[in-house]
């Protein structure tokens, strides 16, 4: 399944290693820290282990079961492609990083919420498949000391990932695969979102109790650096995002009352050829946007702010079409209330003064972005 495009061995997302289905697979910068963290806590146990085989059969073991450790994650993201490509929608991407792994996903007719689900589940399944293989080399090859612990070790790597990414919470694969079975069952997108992220709320509180409540209310010690430093690194994203898709906080409570409708202001249109002079006075008569067409087209707009920054100009002999400018396609949305209304808003920020409105290819209005 291996494209024969030879991709570029660098993108602006890390870099390529090759590509799977068409897919590429690239390997994000910050997937060194984890190889890095995996490779600082396993060495004190494999010297403490190997140390009398020489150090380089300790880090020979190291550098294997870092590398095994990052085929597993590759493996379970290119299940994810595989079962989805079965099921109907094609992978676009898979990418290593900081936190794992991703598969990104193109666009599917005939999609359905248990699609999803299976979709996520393969990879903890791939990840169950490999620790029972890792499992039963160790177990029944006559293999080298240091092969066999690095399998050992990959085994047991396995078995974490794939319980890990089952449990039921967003962002992890068991978060996803509820969130479609609610869908599914249901029929309501949202409620299965709610479900996943309250979910990973539970799994944030099990992950902090575990490696730090725990230790100081059953076990009467200070919990380890190096385990308070993976509990911030799994637990943010998670709780992070669940934050996110419940709203709890003031900017997401915010977001998730938004109505543009609200905010409109008044536009009016004028042909490419009218003089500068017309735009003037639809501005003046209540207009705060004009926008500007040949025909059908949308050639770009005009305020007043952009026509004070014209400076000295006859009104009278320059055109609309002259004097414009072109609105970006991030500064147009249909989306009108909600978190993807919020989105939009504060994505054609960065680009214009106005986000334009349009329900049903009709144009409702501008709201104002904030922007200079």
């Amino acid at each position: 399944m291996t494209s024969t495009q030879r991709p570029a061995r660098t993108s602006a997302r890390g870099w390529v290693l090759g590509t799977v289905g068409g897919a590429p697979v690239v390997v994000a910068p910050t997937s060194l820290l984890l190889g890095l963290l995996l490779a600082g806590s396993w060495l004190p146990l494999v010297q403490s282990s190997l140390g009398a085989l020489g150090w380089g059969t300790v880090i020979g073991v190291v550098v294997l079961t870092v590398m095994g450790v990052a085929v597993s994650v590759l493996l379970h993201e290119l299940a994810h492609g595989l079962t989805g490509t079965l099921l109907g929608r094609r992978p676009v991407l898979y990418q290593l990083h900081l936190w794992g792994g991703r598969t990104t996903f193109g666009a599917a007719t005939g999609w359905r919420p248990w699609k999803d689900a299976l979709t996520s589940l393969a990879g903890p399944a791939t990840n169950l498949v490999l620790w029972a293989l890792c499992g039963w080399a160790q177990r029944s090859l006559d293999l080298p000391l240091g092969i066999s612990f690095t399998l050992w070790a990959l085994t047991w790597v396995n078995l974490a990932l794939a319980v890990f990414n089952a449990l039921p919470g967003l962002p992890l694969d068991g978060g996803h695969a509820l969130a479609a079975l609610v869908e599914q069952v249901s029929g309501r997108r949202r409620l299965g979102l709610r479900a996943a992220a309250w979910g990973g709320l539970g799994v944030v509180a099990l992950i902090a109790w575990y490696w730090v409540l725990r230790p100081l209310v059953l076990l009467h010690r200070q919990p380890e650096a190096f385990n308070l430093m993976l509990v911030v690194l799994v637990a943010w994203p998670i709780a992070s995002t669940c934050w996110r898709v419940l709203g709890l906080g003031r900017r997401s409570r915010a977001a998730a009352r938004l109505d543009l409708r609200r905010l409109l202001q008044p536009v009016a249109t004028v042909n490419a050829a009218a003089p500068v002079s017309r735009v003037r006075a639809i501005l003046s008569d209540g207009a705060r946007l004009v926008l500007v067409s040949d025909g059908v087209r949308l050639l770009g707009t005009v305020d007043a702010v952009g026509l004070d920054e014209l400076g000295l100009l006859d009104e009278h002999a320059a055109t609309a079409g002259q004097v414009c400018t072109a609105l970006p396609a991030r500064a147009v949305t249909s989306q009108l209330t909600g978190e993807q209304a919020a989105a939009a808003l504060q994505a054609a920020r960065s680009l214009s003064r106005w986000l334009l409105v349009v329900e049903g290819g009709t144009v409702l209005g501008a709201v104002p972005t904030g922007a200079r």
